[in-house]
C-alpha cells in the first residue's frame, strides 16, 4: 500500500497530484502546460478505466498559472469537491483574450457552482476516507488578504502519512508567512516543522523565501516548480533553500527543480519513502 504524490512539471504554473492508498486522487492547482493539457494526461493515465472524476481539487489562489487548465479539468474530470479560497472570487482575466476570458469564466462558475456545504463522509480531506493520508488547508487570515494581490490569498496544505509529511504552498507573500510563524497562527509551527519535502513559495522567488517560514519546515528536499528560463528572481534559490538534503541517485541533493529534473514524484509507504524524478513522462 503506498501514497504517491506527482509535482508535474508545468512550466511555470504549479500542479500536484496526490494519489491516496484507497485509489482517491486530489490535485493541488491545476497549472499545465501550454500546449499540452495535464488534465489529458492525467485521465490517460489514471482515470480512462475509472470512468473518473478528480476526488477533490484544492486551489491554492486563483491566478492564471494555478488554474491554467480550469477549463479541460471542468469538462473532462469534473473535481467532486472544490476547495478555494472563496473571498478571491470573482477574478477577472489577466489579458483581454478569449483563452484568458474562458479560464476566468471557469474559474468564477466552479466558485458559484460549488456552493453546498461538505459531508465528512465525502470530504477527501479526511484521513478515513482516503486510506490514511491526512490533509489539512492552512488559510490566510482574512485581514492578510486584498483582491489587489490574489497571492494574498494563497494557502498552505499539509500532507501526512506514516510519519512523511509534505508542505505545499502557493504564491505566499513572505510577510504573511513571517506573521503566520510570528503568532504561531493555527498552530502552524507544529504542524510544518521537520517536513520531509516543500513546494517552495512562488516558485522559489528569492525576493518572498522566509527564513523562520523554512527554519521550521526543514525539509529534506525543496521543490521548485518553474519553466526553462532561469528567472533573476530565483538565481540564489538552491543556496537559500537548503535543507537537510537526501542522497539521490549517488548525489547529495537539496533542491530540486521542474526546470531541470522534470516532474518528481515521491512514493510513499509504511517504511519508505522513494523519489523518481521525469517519470511521469509529462
Amino acid at each position: 500500500m503506498e501514497m504517491t504524490i506527482n509535482f508535474y512539471d508545468v512550466e511555470h504554473g504549479s500542479c500536484t497530484h496526490i494519489i491516496t492508498l484507497n485509489n482517491k486522487h486530489i490535485l493541488v492547482d491545476i497549472g499545465s502546460k501550454t500546449y499540452k493539457s495535464i488534465t489529458s494526461y492525467i485521465r490517460n493515465k489514471y482515470l480512462r478505466y475509472y470512468g473518473g472524476n478528480i476526488d477533490e481539487l484544492i486551489i491554492t489562489h486563483p491566478h492564471e498559472d494555478h488554474i491554467y487548465d480550469l477549463p479541460q479539468l471542468y469538462n473532462i474530470l469534473k473535481p467532486r469537491v472544490l476547495q478555494r479560497p472563496k473571498g478571491a472570487f470573482d477574478i477577472i482575466p489577466t489579458q483581454n483574450t478569449a483563452l484568458h476570458k474562458e479560464i476566468a469564466d471557469y474559474a468564477n462558475k466552479m466558485n458559484r457552482e460549488y456552493s453546498n456545504p461538505i459531508g465528512t463522509g465525502e470530504n477527501p480531506l479526511y484521513s478515513s476516507n482516503n486510506g490514511g493520508v491526512d490533509i489539512e488547508i492552512i488559510s490566510s487570515a482574512d485581514s492578510w488578504t486584498t483582491k489587489d494581490d490574489l497571492n494574498t490569498f494563497s494557502s498552505i496544505i499539509i500532507i501526512n502519512y506514516e510519519g512523511y509529511k509534505f508542505i505545499l504552498t502557493g504564491d505566499n507573500p513572505k510577510s504573511i508567512l513571517q506573521n503566520m510563524i510570528e503568532i504561531n497562527y493555527c498552530d502552524i509551527k507544529n504542524k510544518i516543522s521537520n517536513a520531509t519535502a516543500l513546494l517552495a513559495p512562488h516558485h522559489g522567488r528569492t525576493g518572498e523565501y522566509c527564513d523562520s517560514f523554512f527554519k521550521l519546515v526543514n525539509p529534506y528536499l525543496t521543490i521548485v516548480s518553474d519553466k526553462s528560463i532561469v528567472h533573476t528572481t530565483q538565481e540564489k534559490t538552491a543556496q537559500l533553500y537548503k535543507g537537510r538534503g537526501a542522497k539521490l541517485y549517488g548525489k547529495e541533493r537539496y533542491v530540486l527543480t521542474t526546470r531541470n529534473d522534470g516532474t518528481i514524484s515521491f512514493t510513499v509507504t509504511t517504511n519508505s519513502c522513494t523519489v523518481s524524478m521525469n517519470q511521469e513522462g509529462y
